[in-house]
């Protein structure tokens, strides 16, 4: 009976681990099935320009990957329930063979019993002992059997109720298995028919080379001028600190900001409250151009028209400021790190201003005709750009 305890307990404890990455899996699911669903809005409110866009190709490029997240995480998904299927039909073997060891032992004592099943037979057991110490041990004997024949009785029952739960619980398991496989079947299904609809727009989109070009032109020109600003914003800095290391300059309370900003690291809010990324950071594929490359010093994020860039953390704002064709920037100082938000319209606030985590800074400009909301983010620290996919909640 302690052995079945024992194995019981050991059961629970091997099952909880392995549910935090369960529930790990089911946070990146859905984080994965938000994305496609958020992708697909902009897909149609784009389509409906009937034009093909590079933001259109991004956007797609973006459901795609996510697409391909959630089939990873259907595969892990799938993974873990065979590792739990194994392990129960383990514990269900086991199980069974020490049913049947009991039931072997019930039947030895059931054949004893038999053979000595009156009293009368009883007390003739005792009364051929050799002296009263061996009677007394036969007597203890018979109880000894009489109460390891109850025992046997009960662990035999509750270990037929613990088989039925167990051989429930696998045929759950097993038929959760089937599920997530015609989930998996349903879901390739969808990606190949995605990639197919991406391979008609770059097909569309490689006819106006001319126009594309100009576009990747445009969006360096925007790139290289905010990267000059924000360089001499920093220089402008440290010249009125009289100081080469900005973080040197920093008062105490700033430097707080800079540690708090570092471990908040990885969890941090996105700069508006649901969007997904289309431009990577550093270089990626410009659509439409095969082999050109555009490089991004942050992420592109994009959303539903409307959307309000807010303030990823606490700090100040350092400068506003517009660049031809690319409408406002806005740079907060968080210590030793800038965040910059690119592409804002109405901005609420102004340089010396302080703001708060997720404080609206002002509307995000909705490109494609008003079908897309894409602002522009970039993490500085210094004159070290950083990723901010490195530093955003996943």
């Amino acid at each position: 009976m302690k052995f079945l305890f024992a194995y019981t307990f050991l059961f629970v404890i091997v099952f909880s681990a392995g549910a935090q990455t369960k529930e790990e899996l089911q946070n990146r699911k859905q984080q994965a099935i938000d994305d496609i669903e958020l992708t697909r809005q902009l897909i149609e409110r784009a389509s409906k320009q009937r034009i093909t866009s590079v933001k259109q190709i991004q956007v797609i490029d973006r459901g795609i990957k996510s697409r391909e997240k959630l089939i990873r995480t259907i595969e892990s998904e799938t993974y873990l329930l065979d590792e739990d299927i194994s392990d129960l039909e383990q514990k269900i073997r086991d199980l069974s063979l020490r049913e049947d060891r009991y039931r072997r032992e019930y039947a030895t004592i059931i054949y004893f019993v038999y053979k000595n099943h009156t009293e009368y037979e009883k007390i003739m057991y005792l009364l051929a002992s050799n002296s009263i110490s061996q009677a007394y041990q036969r007597y203890k004997y018979l109880k000894y059997i009489a109460d390891y024949r109850k025992k046997l009785v009960k662990d035999i029952e509750l270990l037929i109720e613990e088989l039925i739960k167990q051989k429930e619980e696998l045929n759950n398991l097993k038929n959760e298995k089937l599920r997530l496989l015609e989930e998996k079947e349903n879901e390739s299904r969808n990606l190949q028919r995605e990639r197919g609809v991406r391979s008609g727009k770059i097909r569309s989109l490689q006819n106006e080379e001319r126009r594309l070009k100009s576009n990747l032109r445009e969006k360096e020109r925007i790139a290289a001028k905010l990267e000059d600003e924000i360089k001499r914003i920093i220089e402008e800095e440290a010249r009125k600190l009289s100081a080469n290391n900005l973080y040197a300059s920093l008062t105490p309370e700033q430097k707080l900001v800079s540690a708090d900003f570092v471990k908040n690291k990885g969890v941090l809010p996105w700069p508006m409250e649901r969007g997904i990324i289309t431009l990577p950071f550093g270089n990626a594929d410009f659509p439409g151009l095969e082999g050109t490359k555009i490089n991004s010093n942050g992420v592109d994020i994009s959303g539903i028209p409307g959307s309000k860039a807010r303030a990823i953390f606490g700090g100040e704002v350092t400068k506003v400021f517009a660049i031809l064709g690319a409408n406002y920037t806005v740079l907060i100082r968080h210590g030793d790190f800038l965040t910059v938000y690119q592409n804002l319209v109405n901005v609420r606030v102004k340089t010396g201003d302080k703001v708060a985590t997720k404080q609206v800074i002002g509307d995000i400009f909705s490109e494609e005709n008003g079908a897309v909301a894409t602002v522009h983010f970039a993490i500085w620290q210094e004159k070290k750009i950083l990723n901010p996919e490195d530093w955003l909640s996943r």
